[in-house]
């Protein structure tokens, strides 16, 4: 079986068809639906219109963060331009960190923190 190491946003269900038509199977989960649709669905979208996938900017990251080995982890982020400050109180159940947040921020396993990650733009 074949997986992505990320979390939230499992399970996740890309298929084209034989008529080149695609399906996309999101999770259940409300926050992990949402990551899915950002990381999964807007690549897919941008690479069938030919546009390219905007560069994703780097900046430091502080709050609590929770890593795990092998997974990085999608964290909801408020963004002020030069820093990220992680959202508390967020889970793959729950749309309120993604209510508050301006981005996602691509968490890696080995991640300290105040280290720089990728955002992906919530706007």
């Amino acid at each position: 079986m074949d997986a992505v190491a990320v979390r939230p946003g499992h399970p996740q269900l890309p298929a084209q068809l034989p008529d080149r038509r695609w399906i996309l199977g999101l999770p259940g989960n409300p926050c992990a639906a949402l990551v899915a649709a950002h990381t999964l669905l807007a690549p897919l979208l941008a690479g069938l219109t030919g546009r390219p996938l905007p560069v994703l900017p780097r900046v430091p990251l502080t709050g609590e963060v929770r890593t795990t080995p092998g997974r990085t982890h999608l964290v909801p982020v408020t963004w002020d331009g030069a820093t990220a400050q992680a959202v508390g109180g967020h889970g793959p159940a729950f749309l309120r960190g993604a209510a508050l947040a301006d981005a996602l921020a691509a968490v890696p396993p080995d991640w300290r923190p105040g280290e720089p990650v990728g955002l992906i733009s919530l706007g």
